[in-house]
């Protein structure tokens, strides 16, 4: 049994792979469309940028089979063609901007989700109507990029909270038992006592201002 699995698996993988790889392109008619982030990797937070190619399909290869030739970019997409990227429930719209280069668009964002998104596309290239959805590379949470990984020493507030309350209830019991022992007669034994409390109430003043120093 489980070898049929195994051997499903690496029938499948293949497959699974095509699939992934197709998400950053595809084909609308005589057109072929690719999207990229303009900076790896893709962090959260950073500024960043997606980047559009559109050019004409060479019809004897299939899309992921054939790289972006500016030389068969089509321009002029500005005005007629626009991107949505969605998020969860969020979403935003969002225009092409040409660069130097035929077929070649950059829009700038800066992505503040970590994880996968999806983008699609919204108008016309010449008379083809684009109906086309893709799915950009995941964006990273920048502790992806954190080395060695940075443990907190903060202290939980209800924890502080806790421990502040426990010794001001251990220096009111201390308090009190010094009160009655001022109103009971002087002795050698009350003196040494007194001397105690004293010194167990410093201490607990140095536990706090140590723990308070930890937070």
């Amino acid at each position: 049994m489980k070898i049929i699995i195994l051997m499903a698996i690496l029938i499948i993988s293949p497959i699974l792979v095509s699939n992934v790889s197709a998400h950053q392109v595809d084909a609308v008619g005589d057109y072929r469309i690719q999207i990229d982030w303009k900076n790896w990797p893709v962090v959260a937070g950073e500024a960043n940028a997606i980047i559009v190619y559109v050019s004409e399909m060479d019809k004897s290869l299939e899309p992921i089979d054939q790289e972006f030739v500016s030389e068969n970019g089509i321009e002029g997409l500005k005005k007629t063609l626009k991107i949505k990227l969605i998020v969860d429930d969020a979403d935003i719209t969002l225009p092409l901007i040409p660069t130097e280069i035929p077929g070649m668009y950059e829009t700038p964002i800066t992505p503040t989700f970590s994880g996968w998104s999806q983008l699609n596309f919204i108008g016309t290239i010449n008379d083809t109507i684009i109906n086309l959805t893709l799915h950009p590379k995941k964006v990273e949470d920048p502790s992806f990029l954190q080395f060695p990984t940075v443990e907190s020493n903060q202290v939980e507030i209800d924890d502080f909270n806790r421990e502040i309350n426990d010794l001001r209830s251990d220096i009111r019991d201390l308090q009190n038992n010094i009160e009655e022992l001022k109103n009971k007669p002087s002795n050698d034994n009350s003196a040494i006592t007194l001397t105690a409390i004293g010194l167990a109430i410093a201490g607990i003043a140095i536990g706090a201002a140590s723990f308070a120093k930890k937070k």
